[in-house]
This record gives structure tokens, C-alpha cells and sequence, in this order.
């Protein structure tokens, strides 16, 4: 399809996945580093089915993907433009025969995936309500940063599609943490890993990663915190394994 936006090819590398190539648009739904965080954080492992809700160009699967060969993985992205990006994408880094792309409204996959079918969910949701923040003025990014399309509540009710003992991972606001939580439990979904972004060391943490899994048992593990910048301003020394050898600072 003819794309109403300028691209560009990029690459990005990811300790475990190597590089992956990226074909994205020049403005607004770009992937950024919440991206890469939570690519490194979630945990797939051998035969287990995958599915990325929201991935606009598949930056999340791909890097997964790649990291890990054995797995199977669904990409779901409404957006029509930046769903033929990362069908481009899927073929491009080789993985036509382990990652699938879904056009489909992530609330109304209807019978595109069984109920029970998923052994890991991986989202990276609007971090703000609607109508809260500036509103950007491109579309894609507004969807991409603003829940007007799907509310938290609709993100977390894909826990449906995962089987009992599978995992739900995402990166979220601090201080929404607490709000994720209570709706994480009213759906059975058991935080059990967390992680806290800090973008300095004497500063707050912004974002959490968390992996909750379907049915699981009460039983946190807190992560030490993940440090993105030194004082200096460059990536930390963690920052910088993360994005492998082929990152540039």
C-alpha cells in the first residue's frame, strides 16, 4: 500500500537478538527505548507462542523474535500504514515463518486466537488517559501515547488468551503502578517480577517493568533498579549491554 508518510530503514541491536532492521516513519510512531527495555525484560522461552498487541512497526517481536528462534509470535497493530511497515519488517529480518502479522483491533481479535492459547503477552500501552497530557498532532502517535483508541482495562483484558501460568509483560508509568495492580488482580493476573527504570541514580524512577503471570500465587520479585544514563548524560554500563555491541551512544 502507498504510505501517507515519509520512512526511513533503521537499525537497532539487543544483547541476544543481534541486530534488527527496521523500516519505521521518519515522525511519530517511532520505536524508543521503553522498547528495547521491555524486549530485554520479557521472557520467552523454547515452543511458547507470543503475541504482541499495539506493535506498530513490530519493533518488540522483532528483537524476541530473533532472541528467540524456537518460539512462535503474533504481532497485532490496527493502524493499516505501520501494519504494512512491519509486515515489511517481518520479511526483511527473515522471520516470515515464526512471526505473524494480525490486523486486527486488539479488542475485537474475535476468533483470530484461541482463548487460552498464548503463553506470553508483551505490551507497550498508551502511557496516558484520554484527554490527559498534550495531544499530539500526529495520529499515530496519539494512539501510540494516548488510550482514546483502548482503555488499560481493554490492554490487560487480553489476558484471556493466555493459558493459566502464562505471562503478561509490559513497561507503564510509576505513577500509574498502583492503578495497574488493582486491574492486573481483578483479572487474575499475579504481578510476579518488577522492575524500576530510573533515568539517573539520584533521580525517581518514571517507568516500571512488570511480568505478571495468569492465576499465579502471591510472591513479588523486585529487580534492582535499571539506571539509563550516568551523570554525564551517556548510557550506563548496563544501558550499554543491553543495546549490545553494535549500540552507538
Amino acid at each position: 500500500m502507498k504510505l501517507p508518510f515519509p520512512i526511513t530503514s533503521d537499525s537497532i541491536a539487543m544483547r541476544g537478538a543481534g541486530v534488527v532492521h527496521v523500516t519505521q516513519p521518519v515522525t511519530g510512531h517511532r520505536f524508543t527505548l521503553d522498547s528495547i527495555l521491555l524486549a530485554d525484560f520479557c521472557r520467552v522461552k523454547p515452543g511458547e507462542r507470543v503475541l504482541e498487541a499495539g506493535a506498530g512497526t513490530g519493533i518488540i517481536s522483532l528483537l524476541l523474535a530473533k532472541k528467540h528462534p524456537r518460539a512462535a509470535f503474533f504481532a497485532i497493530e490496527v493502524q493499516p500504514s505501520l501494519a504494512s511497515l512491519c509486515e515489511q519488517n517481518i520479511t526483511r529480518n527473515g522471520l516470515a515463518g515464526r512471526m505473524q502479522m494480525v490486523r486486527k483491533d486488539l479488542r475485537r481479535i474475535g476468533r483470530t486466537l484461541a482463548p487460552g492459547s498464548l503463553s506470553v503477552i508483551v505490551v507497550n500501552p498508551p502511557y496516558m488517559k484520554e484527554g490527559s497530557g498534550r495531544t499530539s498532532p500526529d495520529r499515530s502517535r496519539r494512539t501510540a501515547r494516548q488510550a482514546h483508541t483502548a482503555s488499560l482495562e481493554s490492554w490487560l483484558n487480553l489476558h484471556r488468551y493466555l493459558k493459566n501460568g502464562g505471562r503478561y509483560c509490559l513497561i507503564f508509568p510509576v505513577a500509574r503502578l498502583a492503578e495497574l495492580v488493582t486491574l492486573m488482580r481483578k483479572r487474575a493476573l499475579e504481578p510476579k517480577r518488577l522492575r524500576l527504570v530510573h533515568p539517573h541514580a539520584d533521580r525517581p524512577a518514571a517507568l516500571v517493568l512488570v511480568e505478571a503471570v495468569k492465576q499465579g500465587g502471591t510472591g513479588l520479585e523486585v529487580l534492582p533498579p535499571l539506571i539509563v544514563h550516568e551523570q554525564d548524560g551517556g548510557y550506563t554500563e548496563e544501558m550499554k549491554d543491553i543495546y549490545g555491541t553494535s549500540a552507538e551512544d
